[in-house]
């Protein structure tokens, strides 16, 4: 099916775009659980690949790229995982976050086009009997781990359900009977509402569009991001009064403590960190691990750090001592960045298998139903319209 840019596609273009900026601007669309967030973005690249095809949904793949890249930035609802991803490389974070939504929305514009290509009825339901039997194999695991998963993310696994997880053919020959249990109910349950072509193509489409966003925003994750590369470590914002300082907040917004004159800080075996003359004897760092220190705040201009003066209102420094001097009373946020794995600190310890499972198992999991349910509806509405072509072999 090929489908030619007129004033009507630029429309629908227009409508989903707006759809995406609304979903990524606002709560309605995304619902942070963890280091992910559940989106319903993936609903308008369906939608645009369906009726526009490969290049429409590309284009909208881009456009939800776009956004989710600024969520980073904390336009619109911000992400945790965007925000700390940003802070390792900018533009692995671009990549990880626009290419791979680009080729969800192509790839799903092809598989669209592929089945409209299908003439018989009985081989369109096998491929979503299929599908169905794919999901259930998703929501079996999940449900496996997760009812051995507590709050502090542990795992209360007993030795036989370890065992049993990891037992290779065992566990295969369950989920083989897993999955013919979804696929049998799912090919019993399309002949018997005699669901359409369209009906079926759009619900595979959907669901392609929710597991192949997971597939290669997570493959990008791992793979662009599993290396020791410098990242924050913390952020610390430091209130001056007086010339003296006076609070000091962590990122979590814990206190950190400070000397009782307060003319200094010691961030633990990192930095020390001083605001004014002092004769007492001021505390060293050893074996440090940051690699860099951010010090900024719209006051810092004119102030000197180790007798330079400080000509704009950040500085960048690496010695991991800091005299500072004449300094204006106000707020300084202080990042200190440290070289670390990522994806090792967001396992916690946890095998790559369980991490990704217990992490995106739910996630994935209401992103393909929700996409399933609502691109078959919407998707068979706007055929029915007749506001999009029906591909000749969906035709009944």
């Amino acid at each position: 099916m090929k489908e030619k840019f007129n004033v009507r596609s630029l429309v629908l273009l227009g409508l989903l775009t707006a759809v995406v900026a609304l979903f990524s601007l606002t709560p309605i669309g995304s619902i942070p659980i963890g280091p992910l967030s559940i989106t319903l973005n993936i609903i308008p690249i369906a939608i645009a690949a369906i009726a526009l095809g490969p290049t429409g949904g590309l284009i909208m793949g881009i456009v939800f790229g776009i956004f989710s890249f600024l969520q980073c930035f904390g336009i619109g609802v911000l992400s945790g995982m965007g925000a700390m991803t940003l802070e390792i490389s900018p533009t692995l974070t671009f990549i990880q976050r626009v290419v791979s939504r680009a080729l969800d929305g192509l790839l799903v514009g092809l598989i669209f086009l592929g089945l409209s290509k299908i003439k018989s009825k009985k081989v369109l339901s096998g491929i979503t009997s299929s599908v169905a039997g794919a999901v259930s194999i998703g929501l079996f695991l999940s449900v496996m781990l997760l009812i051995c998963y507590d709050e502090n993310g542990k795992y209360k696994m007993s030795d036989g359900m370890y065992k049993f997880m990891t037992s290779g053919l065992p566990l295969a020959l369950v989920l083989l009977a897993v999955f013919a249990a979804g696929f049998a109910l799912t090919f019993w349950f399309l002949n018997k509402k005699n669901l359409s072509k369209v009906q079926q193509s759009c619900a595979v489409s959907g669901f392609s569009a929710a597991i192949l966003n997971t597939i290669f925003f997570m493959s990008a994750l791992v793979l662009l991001f599993n290396h020791t590369a410098t990242g924050m470590d913390n952020k610390y914002t430091i209130t001056v009064d007086n010339g003296l300082i006076t609070e000091v907040k962590d990122n979590a917004g814990n206190d950190v403590d400070f000397s009782a004159d307060g003319k200094r800080i010691l961030f633990g075996s990192d930095l020390v960190f001083t605001v004014a003359d002092s004769d007492a004897t001021l505390p060293t760092t050893e074996e440090t691990e940051a690699v860099k220190f951010v010090l900024s705040s719209p006051k810092l201009k004119g102030a000197t750090l180790n007798g330079k003066e400080i000509k704009g209102k950040s500085v960048k420094f690496k010695e991991p001592s800091a005299a500072l001097r004449c300094m204006d009373d106000g707020k300084y946020t202080l990042k200190v960045y440290k070289k670390f794995n990522y994806i090792d600190r967001l396992r916690s310890g946890k095998s790559i298998m369980l991490f990704l499972i217990t992490s995106v198992g739910i996630n994935a999991l209401f992103e393909m139903v929700v996409s399933t349910i609502f691109t078959t509806l919407i998707g068979t509405a706007l055929f029915k319209a007749k506001l999009i072509k029906t591909p000749e072999n969906l035709k009944e």
